[in-house]
């Protein structure tokens, strides 16, 4: 009995040494949180939501080109402004994001798109907290934490922020771009990437058409 005990003492001591210590404090992420050189001739800013479906097609197919062609080699400077479009659960995801640091909260953006369609499930059955404790639990935040970001009034007001700047553009739906502080009329890449490359070189943003079918993923709508 002596012996299975202390086996089972030791393979606990084991398993915590290899689990990620805690956050011992939460540090949020103030203003925007940007990547890229902070003084890019061009900036790109996606308004966006982790729980759209839109949203997570144009971070699966095209983001990855983004930043290892745009942003790591130092072209352009991005910067992802949090459109909670769907509400608590995206504020919730927000706020984990913020507390998780500059250094993580992309990362936290990146892990929420990858469980969208869980975290949309889940929540539609009442499981918001359990989806959001899970997420924070991936960036060493305990569920004390977790809440303690959700409920923190800086990052509630960053967020109501975001909305009516949103709105004061005319910018209604996710994800929508603005280069260089022009609303970009189509969120496709193939479109986009055109523009950033004229912007690189000094050539103005043409006017952009007004968008009466913004980009959506089928049957969703806002």
């Amino acid at each position: 009995m002596y012996l299975k005990s202390l086996a089972a003492a030791l393979l606990g001591l084991s398993l915590a040494a290899c689990a990620p210590a805690g956050r011992t404090e939460l540090i949020p992420v103030e203003g925007d949180a940007a990547i890229g050189p902070a003084d890019a001739k061009v900036t790109l800013v996606e308004y966006g939501s982790p729980t759209c479906p839109a949203c997570k097609a144009w971070h699966d197919n095209f983001w990855p080109e983004v930043k290892r062609d745009y942003v790591d080699t130092g072209k352009i400077k991005f910067v992802f402004r949090e459109f909670a479009i769907h509400g608590a659960i995206d504020a919730g995801i927000f706020a984990i994001a913020r507390c998780a640091g500059a250094e993580e909260f992309y990362s936290v953006i990146d892990k929420a798109m990858e469980r969208q369609e869980q975290i949309v499930t889940e929540s539609s059955k009442g499981e918001a907290m359990t989806e959001l404790n899970a997420l924070g639990a991936e960036f060493r935040m305990s569920p004390e934490q977790v809440q303690s970001c959700i409920n923190d009034r800086t990052i509630i007001r960053r967020i109501n922020d975001v909305r009516a700047d949103a709105q004061g553009k005319g910018i209604d739906s996710t994800p929508t771009f603005v280069l260089n502080g022009v609303v970009l009329a189509s969120s496709d890449w193939r479109t986009i990437k055109p523009l950033i490359d004229a912007a690189l070189t000094g050539g103005a943003i043409p006017e952009q058409p007004v968008d009466d079918g913004h980009d959506h993923a089928p049957g969703e709508t806002h």
